[in-house]
């Protein structure tokens, strides 16, 4: 299990968030019936394959949180029917949608992946997006796939649903699933806004190192040739 200091964050709810050690950059802009059943064993054995999956990552109960409010709400969507109101239905898929967009964005980005993105309107009405990542930040291929995969495969599942619902012309579904979709996909966008400074910071700072080095061993290099020539005239 992880280290329980990573569950102590606090999370600013403020226009200026404390940047401490971020760098930051704002800018303006079904299985087939035909299959055969799995034994109890096999079941357990997959179970358990899923919980180890889990436990390996560096912070498992983000890891956690970060796919149960998007699995609840995708759940209580397709099986909605259940319910017996459409109202019913609607209200959890968007407070989960929301809770989901809520945690993603101040939680799980900045303790999985070490980033996280806000926006802010300035004095004149107009609207800055600010992307952070932490360069200290070392996080587990398992941290990385799940929070990566979940966040582009959670709205393209909405955006598909809300264009079936459209066509079937089913308002309350459409608008539900719309809602969804905006939600998720926002923070997609966010991260991948922030992935993309990040690795151009990195690219930079490698970029400036290398420089660094390189001028190093050619300073090197010729003081140890004026010396050497300065041993062979004594």
């Amino acid at each position: 299990m992880s280290n329980q200091n990573d569950l102590n964050f606090n999370i600013n709810m403020s226009s200026q968030p404390q940047t401490d050690k971020y760098q930051t950059i704002s800018s303006s802009q079904p299985p087939s019936s035909t299959q055969q059943q799995s034994s109890p064993s096999q079941q357990s054995s997959d179970q358990i394959d899923i919980t180890n999956f889990i436990q390996h990552a560096n912070n498992p109960c983000i890891v956690l949180f970060t796919l149960l409010f998007k699995v609840l709400a995708i759940l209580f969507f397709l099986i909605g029917g259940l319910l017996n109101s459409e109202a019913l239905e609607f209200i959890l898929v968007v407070i989960l949608s929301a809770f989901d967009f809520w945690f993603v964005k101040n939680v799980s980005g900045r303790i999985l992946v070490g980033l996280r993105w806000w926006n802010e309107i300035k004095e004149d009405g107009s609207e800055v997006w600010i992307y952070e990542s932490d360069h200290e930040k070392r996080a587990t291929s398992i941290d990385t796939t799940i929070f990566w995969g979940s966040l582009y495969l959670t709205p393209i599942f909405w955006i598909v649903m809300t264009f079936i619902k459209l066509i079937s012309v089913k308002i309350m579904y459409f608008l539900e699933c719309l809602i969804a979709f905006i939600l998720t996909f926002s923070n997609t966008v966010g991260y991948y806004k922030c992935s993309g400074e990040q690795k151009k910071k990195l690219t930079s700072f490698l970029a400036s190192k290398g420089q660094e080095g390189f001028s190093k061993i050619v300073n090197y290099g010729a003081n140890a040739m004026i010396n050497q020539q300065g041993g062979n005239k004594v």
